[in-house]
């Protein structure tokens, strides 16, 4: 019930819905007569325009979010494992194709090589399911072996996979029961710096505390008034995923799936 009602939810706030969702209103309020309504929808629906894709709100709920765990510069001196995020492979077209394809957020997949080689005996796990509401298509975790044979690292004894988590928290829930972590050891969590704040949060609601490796950032830190250099396009579509995020840091830590980090530093 909870992942049906989170995309409901989603779904509705995601801003290019709320301007359609409006529209609509309005066109309905004006077949009514009620041209008052139809100009307040009207208005809504232009405000909503000019919030998330002309002004850098997006940018800006973008900026603190990945602020939120900094970049490590050097990796652990120690590493017992590796767990890696989906998010960046578009299953289907690669089922359509033959072959894995991967989308915008590629940067995850790079990260989590560079740490694969660095580091040959850690164990790694790899946790991605279905996010789809209707549960239909073939799981990232059916194609990450193949990605991961082109890029030359042969992980097949030491990778684990979840194709089962639908969610971000049970991502985290599988990744323990693969894991099972003992007391000490240090996992590191790759997965994009501005999905990385709720990632950790749910880590650290099942008392899984990892050290996050954010990656594929989308922002230089910085946020100005003036409009962002994405254009309409991107600025709606970066607001769509910033509020995606935000929305599910609040919607997990109301339900019990998100505990802030006491600590981020990684362990000796």
């Amino acid at each position: 019930m909870f992942f049906v009602l989170s995309k409901i939810l989603f779904f509705i706030l995601a801003p290019f819905n709320a301007v359609i969702f409006l529209l609509t209103g309005a066109m309905w309020a004006m077949h009514q007569k009620r041209f008052k309504l139809a100009r307040q929808l009207g208005l809504a629906s232009w405000l909503v325009l000019v919030a998330f894709g002309v002004l850098p709100t997006g940018r800006a709920i973008t900026a603190w979010l990945e602020a939120r765990t900094p970049y490590l510069t050097e990796f652990p001196a120690r590493v017992d494992g590796v767990i890696l995020l989906g998010g960046f492979i578009d299953t289907e077209l690669g089922f359509d194709r033959g072959t894995p394809q991967v989308d915008g957020a590629q940067d995850r997949l790079t990260e989590f090589v560079d740490i694969a080689r660095e580091f040959p005996n850690a164990r790694l796990i790899f946790a991605s399911g279905q996010g789809a509401l209707d549960q239909k298509g073939t799981p990232e975790g059916q194609m990450i072996q193949t990605l991961l044979d082109r890029q030359r690292v042969y992980t097949r004894s030491r990778l684990k996979i979840d194709d089962k988590s639908r969610t971000t928290y049970e991502n985290a829930v599988n990744a323990k029961a693969i894991a099972n972590p003992r007391e000490g050891e240090n996992w590191l969590l790759v997965t994009s710096a501005w999905h990385m704040p709720r990632a950790v949060g749910a880590f650290n609601s099942i008392g899984w505390k990892v050290t996050p490796m954010p990656t594929d950032y989308q922002t230089n830190g910085k946020v100005g008034l003036l409009p962002d250099y994405r254009g309409f396009l991107g600025n709606m579509a970066l607001s769509q995923t910033a509020i995606h995020e935000l929305g599910g840091i609040v919607v997990y830590a109301l339900s019990g799936k998100w505990k802030p980090s006491v600590t981020e530093t990684p362990k000796k």
